[in-house]
């Protein structure tokens, strides 16, 4: 086998070699699984044993694009070039769906047959206050407007969103909610089968654990047209309950499906025998007791909200403040970047989604910089929050033509936060990062906020049945020689 393959372990060498038309690869945190997945990609695509196209899928774009990086790397370009290629399970889902919309087994309004999908409505449609919410679902073959109870929120109103699927755009979660209808009809679910079938010979699935039952039932209908089919994953990495992923569901598809389990247990991210030691005992359900900060200064601190990371000491300098929901929150999260590329080097979280509800560019961004930097300075001479905040609005209303509502106490608050930040900075920032944020990557040294909460769940030990209990182990196994409470 080509592909660097001398510097692999035993257990990845049995698992990218696994003759087994079905095999799933469980993985440790720091134990290759994306090298792994990336060459068993390769070992496919070259050897011929896929007998056709081989498709990598992810869940996040972040996530595809790493494996594509550890693709080229192991294997070179030619390993992704056409119909070879890595993509996000939003994008095969576009994909199938569009080809229902060929056949006629699905039929959006007007008779379409070419949508576009957007990430988000924010900025894209208007939206209302209001415990009512408009989705799409399936009126026989028809796609059809519908409304449905939801938290109080803001969302987007129905006249706009009928308005826009009437001209053929929708969401990604849109396109989900109408195939999970259409694969509850024969027709359409022997379509897509035959369609997977067709088109792909291997399928490389990473991160598993973050499937929802939609994403489940597309892997089960490639393992029934006899695809090679790789699942790699962690049980104890399962964070995506809120967008509807379901771990508990991972081992009836494993069992069912007859596949191979090839465990990676070794880690090579623990540098330290603390680190090793704080892995194994989380893992066991053990009790543990992180120490405090000490002498060392972390290079992240992670915590499991934004409002925690913003509640820290001021030489943590948050990401985000979240998912901005209205325009002046992308304005006031636009500011935020500008903080966090001059003292990190690094993006804001979210900043796609703040351009997105502003309808601006990332040219627009760079000629916002000056201005941004001149409300900063400002900030960092002033007590006047207020004065800063409308020096803001000024500064992006100029570039958008997104309407701005009226002031809220959030917004300054936000405010208030960052500017703490510009006259605490005396030695530089420690970022701060939610834990989903974190997930995948890794620091030497990293510091943990908890709450009262979590720590009496490390008091009494972990178990990788429960949410909350995974994300703790996730913030806890990023840190490859030491991890304290901050």
């Amino acid at each position: 086998m080509s592909g660097n393959s001398g510097d692999l372990t035993e257990e990845q060498i049995t698992a990218v070699c696994s003759p087994a038309r079905r095999a799933y690869i469980e993985a440790a945190p720091g134990s290759g699984k994306t090298t792994v997945a990336a060459m068993r990609f390769g070992l496919h695509r070259f050897t011929g044993t896929a007998d056709g196209t081989v498709i990598g899928l992810s869940f996040t774009r972040s996530a595809a694009n790493e494996l594509r990086q550890r693709i080229r790397l192991k294997w070179g370009g030619r390993a992704l070039t056409r119909p070879h290629r890595v993509m996000t399970f939003d994008t095969l889902l576009e994909r199938v769906l569009g080809h229902l919309l060929e056949l006629g087994l699905v039929q959006w309004p007007g008779g379409l047959t070419a949508i576009t999908v957007h990430d988000t409505w924010k900025g894209k449609a208007e939206h209302r206050w209001g415990e009512r919410r408009p989705f799409l679902a399936l009126d026989g073959r028809d796609v059809v407007v519908r409304m449905r109870s939801a938290r109080q929120d803001s969302h987007v109103r129905h006249d706009a969103f009928v308005a826009r699927v009437n001209e053929g755009e929708c969401t990604h979660d849109d396109v989900r909610a109408v195939l999970e209808a259409a694969l509850d009809r024969d027709e359409a679910r022997n379509a897509v089968a035959r369609l997977l079938g067709e088109s792909i010979g291997a399928l490389v699935v990473d991160e598993i654990f973050d499937a929802n039952r939609l994403d489940l039932r597309l892997v089960e209908l490639a393992c029934l047209q006899d695809i090679r089919v790789t699942i790699i994953g962690d049980p104890w990495q399962a964070l995506y309950g809120f967008r509807g992923a379901d771990p508990n569901l991972v081992p009836g598809l494993v069992a069912g499906q007859g596949f191979a389990k090839l465990p990676l247990t070794r880690s090579f991210r623990f540098s330290t025998v603390e680190s090793r030691m704080l892995s194994t005992e989380l893992r066991q359900g053990r009790t543990v007791r992180l120490s405090a900060q000490a002498f060392t200064r972390p290079d992240i601190v992670l915590a499991g909200t934004w409002d925690q990371l913003w509640e820290c000491p001021h030489t943590v300098l948050p990401l985000s403040f979240g998912m901005p929901d209205t325009t002046n929150a992308a304005a006031i999260l636009l500011l935020l970047d500008r903080l966090t590329t001059m003292a990190l080097g690094e993006h804001a979280v979210f900043l796609s989604d703040a351009l997105g509800t502003l309808e601006l560019d990332e040219d627009t961004l760079d000629r916002l910089a000056g201005p941004l930097s001149e409300v900063l300075e400002s900030m960092r001479g002033t007590g006047d929050i207020d004065a800063c905040y409308q020096r803001l609005i000024r500064a992006v209303g100029v570039a958008t033509k997104r309407p701005f509502k009226r002031k809220h106490r959030t917004h300054i608050r936000k405010l208030e936060g960052m500017h703490a930040r510009l006259l605490a900075d005396r030695q530089g920032f420690i970022p701060g990062l939610t834990i989903h944020q974190a997930k995948g990557r890794e620091w030497n040294d990293v510091g943990v906020r908890l709450t009262d909460n979590e720590a009496a769940l490390l008091e009494a030990g972990l178990s990788s049945e429960h949410e909350s209990h995974r994300r703790l182990y996730v913030a806890l196994t990023r840190g490859r020689r030491a991890t304290t409470i901050f």
